[in-house]
């Protein structure tokens, strides 16, 4: 079960941080893709918990295109418009797998 407060606190500052809530061609503008977040001048936290975790695979954490599509495609990312995470090893792809990881545990 994915945590709303981790969330909350952990994965939507990175999501507003990284400009994925942005309006425009991004997720903030309206549906982009199967992803759509509150816009930044409206956040909606249970919103974008519920939006992010339709973007979380259970059976394969690591997959998960919350991950995947913002990660280097020379680093095992799928494709997508824009790259924020370089590797696995940034430490804003390593807070969302934790968050994963820690509702596909609980």
């Amino acid at each position: 079960m994915l945590s709303f407060t981790e969330f909350e606190s952990t994965v939507e500052p990175i999501l507003v941080r990284q400009g994925c809530d942005a309006g425009g061609d991004c997720h903030g503008g309206g549906i982009r893709g199967t992803f759509q977040l509150s816009p930044a001048g409206a956040k909606n936290a249970h919103f974008d918990f519920a939006q992010a975790s339709l973007q979380v695979s259970v059976s394969s954490p690591a997959s998960s295109p919350l991950l995947t599509k913002p990660l280097a495609l020379q680093a095992g990312g799928t494709p997508h418009s824009y790259k924020p995470l370089a590797t696995t090893a940034d430490p804003d792809y390593q807070a969302i797998l934790r968050w994963i990881l820690d509702g596909v545990a609980s």
